[in-house]
């Protein structure tokens, strides 16, 4: 679906740093959904380590996919998540990851948490614990894809997670 000018709105991220996640809302249907991942969003990837995020909303951005996301963001980040249909459908609320590297290709393999892609669903809580390890350069994207790659949902739920 495109936006009434044949494009998506331009992306402000000026304010924004390294250690901001940038979050492209793509679906209006259930505000609900919404502030459940707000406060994911909120929530602080480590003790005393507080999360930052970025939303980018608007009815220009309504039914964009990744590939209209990605070319209107500028070059700035490793990683943008879309809240999108299925995040909005999905009980809990997974966000689309996309990696913003025009080079990565997938690589699937048959053990699970071998492969990785270049888009995956991820946990909102794990969102912040994601942005900051790769700001630090502790972790690769592909550690987080291979880790969505190898569980039965293909959903990055986190490193930090309680068991």
């Amino acid at each position: 679906m495109a936006s009434l000018h044949g494009r998506r709105p331009a992306v402000d991220l000026d304010q924004v740093t390294e250690w901001d996640a940038v979050v492209i809302r793509t679906d209006y249907s259930d505000d609900g959904a919404w502030e459940r991942v707000a406060a994911g969003l909120r929530q602080p990837w480590a003790e005393g380590v507080e999360s930052s995020w970025h939303a980018v909303e608007g009815a220009g951005w309504a039914g964009a996919d990744a590939d209209e996301v990605l070319a209107a963001l500028p070059d700035l980040h490793d990683v943008v998540f879309l809240a999108d249909a299925d995040t909005m459908c999905d009980e809990q609320n997974s966000l689309l990851a996309v990696s913003t590297d025009p080079d990565m290709r997938d690589e699937e393999h048959e053990i699970p948490g071998l492969g990785f892609t270049s888009r995956f669903r991820i946990l909102p809580t794990a969102v912040a614990e994601m942005v900051g390890n790769l700001a630090i350069a502790n972790m690769d994207y592909e550690d987080f894809s291979s880790s969505a790659h190898g569980d039965p949902q293909r959903i990055h739920r986190g490193f930090l997670t309680p068991e």
